[in-house]
């Protein structure tokens, strides 16, 4: 078996952009966050920059948004020895009228507002990462990754999502809570990615132990035994309150022969799964009960996995009436534009909310 790689969900901080002083608030909190994982003074205040032109952008012409921000990590080397990156990963999204011409957008001077025209220039500039969806009448996501030192933009190694699967994710608490109650992990093992995502009944720190009981259970079997992961983590949650679990497998590298590869998902609980592809969608199912406490059986599903599958799994907190087809081009972007927009148009905002999207890695794809 070769190693599994895991990465744990880190829970987004969310700042509403609705007057120019919570731009003020957004850029201190976010500035605060870079300080806490080692940033410089410099590159702190580049991203201060441009968490000030993403906000303000979206009061010009969407009159409110909001920002999501995280931190990432990346294994990077350092002369000799083996060190961990740190970066910021900013999500800017709203509501508002869309951008018509992107491209146009990005060269200094263009504005259909009145401005200097610099912001999206500016942003271009000063970020190591950038991917932007934007439809007119569809408002628009930007995804930017600032890193912390110039050595760890290039990876030494597989980390965060720089593996042959391209991925995201939203996780944020239920407003009014600090810690949320769902989690994700995910890695590489038997040559699949793998992806857990686990939902704690109720919300709040209880439904958070739940869930992180059920991520640790993931990182000591570094399997892609889909079932043997759901009944080993019924076992470790058997102290806790319990939790909707779904966990998914897909091939991570196509198969020499061409051969139809698959999907594999075991779930329990209102985990909601299913693989979208530009010809529809197939649903996977899940069995009801409670990991930790009513599971009355684990059950492997399959389904076809093509070249251009997506794959997507999410709690409860996000509705399950969505159709991709209805974001043109949003198919072909970052995976966390994807879970950005579906969670910005179908949260249901009593709930912690959890959306994983990936993909296999396409030529093109950062």
């Amino acid at each position: 078996m070769e190693a599994i790689l895991n990465v744990l969900s880190v829970t987004q901080r969310r700042f509403e952009i609705g007057d120019p002083s919570s731009v003020s608030f957004a850029r201190r909190g976010i500035s605060d966050l870079a300080y806490g994982v080692g940033f410089s003074d410099a590159v702190i205040g580049k991203l201060a920059i441009v968490v000030t032109e993403c906000a303000t952008n979206q009061l010009k012409h969407a009159q409110r948004g909001e920002l999501l921000v995280r931190t990432l990590t990346r294994d990077v080397t350092a002369t000799a020895a083996q060190s961990v990156g740190y970066g910021i990963e900013l999500l800017a999204i709203d509501k508002g009228p869309g951008i018509h011409d992107l491209h146009a957008c990005f060269v200094d001077g263009y504005t259909t507002a009145g401005s200097p025209g610099n912001g999206m220039g500016a942003i271009q500039r000063l970020s190591d990462e950038l991917d932007v969806w934007s439809m007119p009448g569809l408002g628009t996501i930007l995804r930017v990754v600032v890193w912390a030192e110039a050595e760890t933009r290039v990876p030494s190694c597989a980390a965060d999502d720089q593996g042959p699967i391209f991925y995201g994710a939203i996780n944020l608490p239920l407003q009014g809570e600090t810690l949320c109650g769902d989690a994700w992990t995910c890695g590489y093992a038997d040559g699949e990615f793998v992806v857990l995502l686990a939902d704690g009944l109720g919300h709040g720190p209880l439904a958070h132990t739940a869930a992180a009981a059920a991520t640790d259970t993931f990182a000591r079997l570094g399997t892609s035994n889909v079932v043997e992961i759901v009944e080993a983590s019924h076992e470790a949650l058997r102290p806790t309150r319990g939790a909707a679990l779904g966990v998914a497998s897909i091939p991570a590298h196509d198969t020499e022969d061409g051969s139809i590869r698959s999907a594999r998902f075991c779930g329990v609980g209102n985990i909601a799964a299913g693989v979208w592809t530009p010809a529809g969608q197939r649903h996977l199912v899940s069995h009801a009960g409670i990991v930790g406490h009513q599971l009355r059986k684990a059950q492997e599903f399959q389904v076809n996995w093509p070249h251009d599958g997506i794959l997507i799994l999410h709690s409860d907190g996000l509705a399950t009436r969505w159709d991709l087809s209805k974001y043109p081009g949003l198919a072909h972007r970052h995976p966390t534009l994807i879970a950005a927009a579906l969670y910005r148009d179908f949260v249901r905002g009593r709930d912690d909310v959890t959306v994983f999207v990936a993909r296999a890695r396409r030529a093109g794809d950062a």
